[in-house]
């Protein structure tokens, strides 16, 4: 079962990433990490979409993909422990110390046979 979550993990992360750069995000890192833990996607998004703009806001995404809607929406494993954790991790990621920052959260639910039936992106959640 462990590897199977890993599995549906890293397709998320691959769906959310995809989505991401539709959007107009450049993805920096993927899961990047320390002794503190890990972030799924670190990116940048760029106002008015110029991608020459180095000042643009750097975005630490955490990503929680389930297959169905059966035992809640994916949102309610992020909890303000998670948040802390990854608010943590952002203080001292190299490439942002001195940008602005936000923390997003792509949520994703998968049909069994592992189709994208949602993705919803909240910005600026903590």
């Amino acid at each position: 079962m462990k590897k199977q979550n890993k599995q549906i993990g890293n397709l998320g992360e691959s769906l959310a990433a995809k989505y991401l750069e539709e959007q107009g995000y450049t993805i920096l890192e993927r899961n990047w990490g320390n002794k503190w833990g890990e972030i799924d996607i670190i990116c940048q998004y760029h106002p008015g979409g110029d991608m020459h703009n180095l000042s643009g806001v750097i975005v630490f995404v955490e990503v929680k993909t389930k297959t169905g809607a059966a035992f809640g929406a994916p949102t309610t494993m992020v909890n303000p422990r998670k948040l802390f954790q990854i608010q943590r991790l952002a203080s001292v990621f190299p490439a942002g110390i001195n940008q602005p920052k936000r923390i997003d959260v792509i949520a994703i639910v998968l049909t069994r046979e592992r189709k994208l039936q949602s993705l919803n992106h909240y910005q600026a959640v903590y």
